[in-house]
C-alpha cells in the first residue's frame, strides 16, 4: 500500500499527527500492512506482538464475563491504534480483537516497536501519551456510563458512531456496521429488552430507524438533544 495513503490515514488520528517527523517516519518505514477477511487480531491472553492501527474496515474489542457473556465492546475507527498497553508492559491485553469482515491494518511489531521505542526519551514518551490518550478516553466512558440513564447513553453511542461511521444521505446519517441490537446492549451496558424498547421509542419519534444491515440517524440534532440534557427520561 502506498505510504502517502497510509500517513494520510493514520494522520486522522490526533496522537499520530503530532509525532516528531523522523519517529512518524520510522513507524511508516519499519511497519507492515496486513489483510484480513473475518479473522481473529489477537486474543485475550497474547501479549507483546506490537501495536496495530485500523487502516480500512473494522476492528471489534470485546471481553468476556466468567459466565461467556460480552461484558465490554467497542469499535475501532480507521486512524485507531490498538495495543498499545501490552506492547509497552508485556502483559495480556485482557480482551479480543476481531477484524470484522475485509480489513486492511498496519502492525508495528514488537521487536521494531522496542527498538523505535528505545531510541530516545521523547520517542518512550510518545508511546506513553498514546496510552494517556486511551486511558482519558476510558476515563470518560467509565464516568459517562455511571451517571447517566440508558436513553442518554443510547444517544451518546449513535452519535459517536455517526460521527466515525457514519455515511450523509439524503434520509439522514447512515451507520453501515454489523451491528446487532445485542452489540449495542453490550456497548451501553444494558439488557437486549432495554435496547429493543429504546431503539422503538426512537423510532417512533421519527429519530432513528434500523434495518438488519444498518442503523439511520434521521433526527441528529433530536439526538444531540438528547445527550445534552442532563437526566434524559427513562422509556
Amino acid at each position: 500500500m502506498n505510504k502517502t495513503v497510509l500517513k494520510t490515514v493514520l494522520g486522522r488520528n490526533k496522537w499520530f499527527a503530532g509525532l516528531p517527523p523522523e519517529l512518524a517516519d520510522g513507524i511508516l518505514r519499519l511497519g507492515r500492512v496486513r489483510r484480513l477477511n473475518d479473522a481473529l487480531i489477537y486474543s485475550v491472553t497474547d501479549c507483546a506482538d506490537g501495536i496495530v492501527a485500523l487502516i480500512s474496515g473494522q476492528i471489534r474489542l470485546t471481553s468476556f464475563s466468567v459466565s461467556g457473556e460480552p461484558s465490554f465492546l467497542v469499535l475501532t475507527s480507521p486512524g485507531s491504534w490498538i495495543g498499545v498497553t501490552s506492547a509497552l508492559d508485556g502483559r495480556p491485553h485482557g480482551y479480543d480483537a476481531f477484524a470484522i469482515g475485509e480489513t486492511v491494518l498496519f502492525q508495528l511489531s514488537h521487536e521494531r516497536f522496542n527498538s523505535l521505542a528505545g531510541e530516545s526519551v521523547e520517542h518512550y514518551s510518545a508511546f506513553v501519551r498514546l496510552l494517556c490518550d486511551h486511558f482519558r478516553v476510558t476515563t470518560q466512558y467509565l464516568i459517562i456510563h455511571r451517571n447517566r440513564r440508558p436513553l442518554y447513553l443510547l444517544a451518546h453511542e449513535l452519535l459517536r458512531l455517526a460521527d466515525r461511521h457514519g455515511k450523509r444521505t439524503k434520509n439522514g446519517v447512515v451507520i453501515e456496521l454489523r451491528l446487532s441490537q445485542e452489540d449495542l446492549a453490550v456497548m451501553i451496558g444494558v439488557g437486549r429488552q432495554t435496547i429493543n424498547r429504546l431503539l422503538k421509542s426512537l423510532e417512533q419519534d421519527g429519530i432513528v430507524t434500523t434495518s438488519y444491515t444498518s442503523l439511520t440517524i434521521q433526527n441528529v440534532k433530536a439526538l444531540e438533544r438528547l445527550r445534552a440534557s442532563e437526566n434524559p427520561d427513562e422509556v
